[in-house]
């Protein structure tokens, strides 16, 4: 049996359909569906439980050094409670998984993993730790996810704490419905207002019920993957295990912003030559000519040949169109280039355009 989150009852009870993402039960969409739930994200808020990603604490005299050898970016010089978005590499240069790294103290880092790859993360940042501890946070701790133009206006039918003034990748601490919270903005369908919510598992229930309580009048409706993976992929934000892989690098998925080659760390090596020799393939941003969407694994073809493969797919609400994001040789990533995705025997037309494919506006 896949492992189920402390709110799996009351999915099912809001008519939820659940699938398998990452070895747990997640539900995919609500009965007002994907569209509805894309929208309500974009209009108003989203409510998204992520308690299925991983929590990890490392402290200790030597976490930052040892951090340093294992991740893409710098974590030097981040301020208590500020975040960065990392890659976490193989000797290859390519990607084990993408996190999210806080600083909450000196020698003290609160890191966020993917959940199809969290035992692997723990245990590759576990085995390369010198003078510093690991300690999994899964257990005991839970994570929801409140996004759109509206969540600054829920959280304050919730507390007192002003999260308006709070800055991306950065996190603090607050009372959230009462309930001690760390409250983080970070969030991963490219809106600017929203926030991550990590508290104590055992008040779960109710900090679900107090957000929906407070955030439903105002246009907010419970999200599901389905909704989630719509409005990450208008923003071109990548998911790991599609656009990133331990065959794929951070150069070839467009991250360059998110490596430090001037910082020793583990594939430091194979990624300075890629960046001097050049990718051998690139991700590009694809919009299809209709609402038909490819998927990943289709090929995707430049007068016949095969020039390389869909990593995800969907139609984008906000775009108005079929979008996707694939892997193709460089001469065919450049903006303007027309392609063609073959779906099932047929070919859709496609034109590679300038990432992302949707801004949200900013409240």
């Amino acid at each position: 049996m896949a492992n189920r989150t402390a709110l799996y009852q009351t999915h099912l009870a809001l008519g939820a359909k659940v699938i398998d993402f990452g070895g747990w039960d997640m539900p995919l969409e609500y009965p007002a569906h994907i569209l509805r739930e894309h929208t309500a994200t974009r209009s108003a808020a989203g409510l998204f439980d992520t308690a299925h990603m991983g929590q990890l604490l490392v402290e200790g005299p030597g976490a930052l050094e040892s951090l340093q050898r294992l991740v893409s970016r710098d974590l030097a010089g981040m301020e208590d409670g500020q975040g960065r978005y990392t890659l976490l590499t193989t000797e290859r240069g390519t990607v084990i998984d993408d996190l999210v790294i806080f600083r909450e103290a000196e020698a003290r880092y609160f890191i966020v993993t993917n959940a199809g790859t969290f035992q692997g993360d723990a245990a590759h940042i576990g085995a390369n730790l010198k003078n510093a501890a690991l300690k999994d946070l899964q257990t005991d701790a839970y994570k929801l996810d409140l996004q759109g133009p509206k969540t600054f206006e829920i959280l304050a039918r919730l507390a007192k704490a002003e999260f308006r003034k709070l800055k991306r990748f950065r996190m603090t601490r607050a009372d959230v419905a009462g309930i001690p919270s760390v409250v983080s903005r970070s969030g991963y369908t490219g809106e600017p207002c929203g926030v991550e919510l990590f508290f104590p598992k055992n008040d779960a229930l109710k900090m679900w019920d107090a957000l929906m309580q407070a955030g439903q009048p105002l246009g907010m409706l419970p999200c599901g993957l389905g909704a989630r993976d719509t409005l990450r992929l208008e923003c071109c934000l990548p998911l790991y295990g599609h656009e990133l892989s331990a065959d794929i690098t951070p150069l070839e998925a467009g991250l360059d912003w998110a490596v430090s080659l001037d910082k020793e760390f583990l594939g430091v090596a194979v990624l300075r030559r890629q960046k001097e020799q050049g990718v051998p393939r690139a991700l590009a941003a694809l919009k299809l000519s209709g609402r038909q969407p490819a998927r990943a694994g289709h090929p995707v073809e430049s007068h016949g040949r095969q020039v390389g493969t869909v990593t995800s797919g969907t139609y984008g609400p906000s775009v108005g169109a079929a979008v996707a994001l694939a892997l193709v040789e460089p001469c065919a990533a450049a903006v303007g280039t027309a392609l063609q995705i073959a779906v099932r025997g047929t070919k859709l037309d496609a034109t590679v355009v300038a990432r992302p494919f949707y801004k949200p506006v900013k409240a």
